[in-house]
């Protein structure tokens, strides 16, 4: 396929889906991209070549977040696994895993001069509950 029926076809199946204007927006701007680099029909890319295109040129040449390197890699499996009905080796061409942070943990010192605040000892019973329980906040409104 042609990079203007690539295109095409990607346009299309994005609306049979029904992805939002923004969603088909990104996707086309990506595949665009994504297709001006390689400047040939996506058919004859090895695994190889879609690898330094993650690896080299979206994060070490363009220094993209790995969020965005997503992003692409997604906008890649779709122009493969729908518009080009082709398969793609997944585990060749993984996603970045999601950086988890971990919450912040107030100091006894801190805790102390939040619990000491309050008068009334509902309210500071109430708090500590939430707090020691590790509530949501949802669920807090809800006890």
């Amino acid at each position: 396929m042609s990079k203007e029926e690539v295109l095409a076809k990607l346009k299309e199946d994005m609306e049979m889906r029904g992805f939002s204007h923004y969603t088909k927006d990104a996707y086309y701007r990506k595949a665009k991209e994504v297709l001006e680099y390689f400047g040939k029909p996506m058919e004859e890319v090895t695994t190889k070549e879609l690898r330094e295109f993650l690896m080299k040129y979206l994060r070490e040449t363009k220094k993209i977040s790995e969020r965005s390197s997503n992003y692409y890699n997604s906008v890649i499996r779709f122009m493969y696994d729908v518009v080009l009905d082709l398969p793609i080796n997944y585990k060749q061409i993984p996603m970045y895993k999601k950086k988890r942070k971990l919450p912040k943990i107030l100091s006894d010192e801190e805790l102390n001069v939040f619990f000491n605040t309050y008068d009334n000892y509902m309210y500071k019973t109430i708090f500590m509950l939430i707090y020691g329980a590790g509530l949501r906040i949802s669920e807090a409104t809800y006890l």
